[in-house]
Parts: structure tokens; C-alpha cells; sequence
């Protein structure tokens, strides 16, 4: 997760933390027990964007008709933060002996997941020379944009199931005798 910019998701289980606790008494080779853990939000993460739903079950707010009529001219799917895929694939953890982190290096990912408004900014045409659209009345160098209020839409997060996979990991880990 290399980067200037990094949303993390935090594990905030006093369960959790206290069995992984018992483990880091009885071993200093905790980098395993992490890389498990690891994988395994990964995974539930990944299958969050595929549900469109956020940790808890919820789904996600849905589109406005707009976006989703901007994303089909554009030839995207209808798809909640999935126009490319690219925050999705830039979900990734790191895991050592101190702990695990779990997050994207996508500076937009902060906005998706905790919701928020962009600035204002000017909108010019890149390949052409002016903005054209439905429904205005002629065609524009540029546009000022006065920003979009992006709904919170959590990918990140510990839900029921993780905290339980979790508890199961270290139990595993524990019974190998690390």
C-alpha cells in the first residue's frame, strides 16, 4: 500500500484483542496468524463490492439515475463503485509480526467509504474542443462544477462473520502450537 494516502480498517473487538493478545504471550511469531487474517478480510472485503453491501448487510445507497445514465453512455456497468474496478483492486493488506493493515492506496477510496462532498472544480473537454451534453442549450468550453455530495458507502469494516473468522484463525493458530 504504498502511497501518501492509506484508508485502513480497524478491528475494534475487545474479544479479538484479547485472544490475539493470549497468543502474542505465548509466541513472537505472530506475522502467520496476521497473513491469515489478513486473507480473510481480503476476501470478505472483495465480496463486499460484489454484494454492494457494507459490513453490517446493508446495502449500499444506490445510484442516482444520472450517474447511472452517465456510467451506461460511458459504457460502465451499473455497478456501485465498480466503474473499472480499480478501488476494488487496489484493496490490499499488509501483515508482520506486529499487526495486519487492511486498505487502498486510492485517495478517493476516504470519500467512498466515509462520505463526504468534493470541491468545487472546472470541467474542460479533453479530447475535443468543447462540452457538449443532453439537454444544454450549446456547447461549452468549460463548466464549473460546484461539487457532489458523495454518500458514504462502506467497503471497509469488521463484520459478525470476520470477527468470528478471526476468533477461529487464532484458535487454529493456538492449537498448532505456535
Amino acid at each position: 500500500m504504498a502511497g501518501a494516502f492509506q484508508i485502513l480498517a480497524r478491528i475494534d473487538d475487545r474479544e479479538v484483542m484479547a485472544a490475539l493478545e493470549r497468543l502474542r504471550a505465548h509466541t513472537d511469531r505472530m506475522a502467520p496468524v496476521f497473513k491469515v487474517i489478513g486473507e480473510s478480510l481480503l476476501r470478505s472485503t472483495r465480496q463486499r463490492f460484489r454484494d454492494q453491501m457494507d459490513p453490517e448487510g446493508r446495502p449500499w445507497q444506490a445510484l442516482k439515475p444520472s450517474t447511472v445514465a452517465a456510467k451506461a453512455a460511458r459504457g460502465h456497468s451499473g455497478n456501485i463503485l465498480r466503474a473499472r474496478g480499480h478501488l476494488a483492486d487496489t484493496i490490499h493488506y499488509q501483515a508482520d509480526n506486529n499487526g495486519m493493515r487492511l486498505g487502498t492506496n486510492r485517495i478517493y477510496g476516504a470519500i467512498h467509504q466515509l462520505g463526504g462532498k468534493t470541491s468545487p472544480h472546472v470541467i474542460r473537454p479533453r479530447t475535443k474542443k468543447a462540452l457538449a451534453w443532453p439537454g444544454a442549450r450549446h456547447p461549452a468550453r468549460s463548466v464549473n462544477h460546484p461539487g457532489s455530495d458523495i454518500p458514504a458507502r462502506e467497503y471497509l469494516g469488521f463484520s459478525r462473520q470476520d470477527r468470528d473468522r478471526i476468533l477461529e484463525i487464532v484458535t487454529d493458530h493456538w492449537g498448532m502450537g505456535l
